[in-house]
């Protein structure tokens, strides 16, 4: 790439906006890129085989006219930035709990090219027209790409009961959206070890159409019966899981997705309200949680505690903070969308950054936007310190100047022109403060640089 792109000139607030469709929705204040232009997010356009999304030469380009509505990239986008809305969430994981509680366990999500490929093999004249389906009577919950599916979709339907979620697929390989499928096995894989850290075992099985077609009794839905389009009955909601064959009591979707208040009222500690519209208080950028993060949050809490230790997700993250290397800016706290690195000050004047699992999205940006490298974030996370909302406190070391202060200008320059005797029209600086400022700067900045050398040695 030759010279700066449009999304490190800072146009990503206007270019990921313009992929908002009736297929796709966009919260654009929540994309990494639009929180800091530095940010090295790309997943949702390393996922788009269609071009809605691309990465060119000059950065990023959306054609929205593209775009199929197979929700991958809302799949792979970490901070709920982008939402699927064919169907929405609310209607794929009500159709999904809906064939679970009426079936007894069985629910089947099947993509528009394995659906096309069942229809041919049953001569039906409608094969590209998108018929309904059902399997063994059960019906097929339809959905463009199994990208779509996602943890926070196998996790609730196992908290709700699911014995077997059967997702089918034509030949994942030579399909033109093959990412959605390679995601979709990155996701069920996931999903998987989550569950087995609370003693459950995934439901999911994967099958080809042909597969299916041998598995089930397949037949178009009966054009009179009552269409849910992803609404739930209300007569069978109320009736709630008892009136359902399935043995487990299982929680509703709207209770998995509210029942639990701490990720919500995480991010909204006492923050004290700002008198700018983009900016909080504690200068802080505004935090939200994704609404998937409150789903699985809440079925892996509805089935018990954990019982394995570490696990690898792409889902978060275990950020740990170098206080060696630390310039105790706190930028990191700036830029977090979730809060889960959130600022701390005590009465005792010591202060830093405290790291809640529950709340990473792993999105890197802390990992991007430290300009002392002193931030690393792992994929390989405690299970326990995810459910029990544990948080980690990084106290960091003094400011070598105050940033915020009336003598913050002539300590730099002080720093900058190696000299103690600097005044300001507006402050007197007493020449040994200077001094001693001075000399505590350069302390950690040689105390930085064994650091960092020390680090090299170690990763060689």
């Amino acid at each position: 790439m030759g010279g700066m792109t449009n999304v490190e000139m800072g146009a990503m607030v206007d270019i990921i906006g313009g992929v908002e469709s009736q297929l796709l929705h966009v919260h654009k204040n929540r994309c990494v890129l639009v929180r800091h232009r530095h940010g090295r997010c790309l997943r949702c356009a390393e996922v788009c085989t269609t071009g809605a999304i691309a990465l060119t030469d000059d950065g990023i380009t959306v054609s929205p006219q593209l775009c199929i509505g197979c929700g991958t990239c809302a799949t792979a986008c970490p901070t709920g930035c982008l939402e699927a809305a064919n169907p929405t969430d609310e209607e794929l994981f009500g159709q999904v709990e809906a064939s679970v509680r009426e079936s007894g366990g069985l629910a089947v999500v099947a993509c528009s090219a394995a659906r096309a490929a069942i229809a041919q093999a049953a001569g039906s004249p409608n094969a590209d027209t998108g018929t309904a389906w059902t399997a063994d009577g059960v019906p097929a919950v339809p959905v463009e790409c199994l990208g779509r599916a996602d943890e926070s979709l196998v996790v609730q339907a196992t908290a709700q009961g699911a014995a077997r979620l059967v997702l089918v697929s034509s030949n994942c390989a030579a399909c033109a959206h093959h990412a959605g499928g390679t995601l979709c096995a990155e996701a069920c894989a996931c999903a998987a070890a989550l569950l087995e850290a609370v003693g459950a075992t995934s439901p999911v099985e994967r099958m080809g159409a042909e597969e299916a077609l041998a598995a089930f009794s397949w037949a178009a839905a009966d054009a009179t019966a009552p269409q849910t389009d992803g609404v739930l009955d209300p007569a069978a909601h109320e009736a709630g899981p008892a009136a359902s064959p399935t043995a487990r009591t299982a929680p509703s979707a709207a209770s998995l997705t509210r029942r639990d208040p701490r990720v919500r009222t995480a991010v909204r500690r006492s923050v004290p309200k700002s008198k700018f519209a983009h900016v909080q208080a504690d200068g802080t950028l505004p935090h939200f949680v994704p609404e998937r993060r409150l789903r699985l949050f809440n079925s892996l809490k509805a089935m018990g505690s954990p019982e394995r230790g570490p696990v690898r997700t792409r889902l978060w993250g275990a950020v740990s903070i170098n206080t060696d290397l630390c310039r105790s800016c706190r930028i990191c706290t700036v830029f977090c969308p979730t809060g889960a690195l959130s600022r701390f000050d005590t009465a005792d004047g010591s202060f830093g950054a405290d790291f809640r699992p529950t709340l990473c999205v792993q999105c890197r940006l802390c990992e991007t936007v430290c300009l002392e490298g002193a931030i690393t974030v792992s994929d390989e996370v405690s299970t326990d310190e995810f459910l029990r909302g544990t948080k980690r406190r990084f106290t960091m070391p003094p400011l070598e100047w105050n940033p915020n202060g009336p003598t913050s200008i002539p300590t730099r320059m002080a720093r900058l022109f190696k000299t103690n005797v600097v005044q300001d029209p507006q402050v007197t600086l007493n020449e040994n403060e200077v001094a001693k400022l001075r000399e505590y700067a350069a302390r950690r900045d040689e105390e930085r640089r064994c650091a960092r050398k020390a680090a090299e040695e170690r990763d060689r």
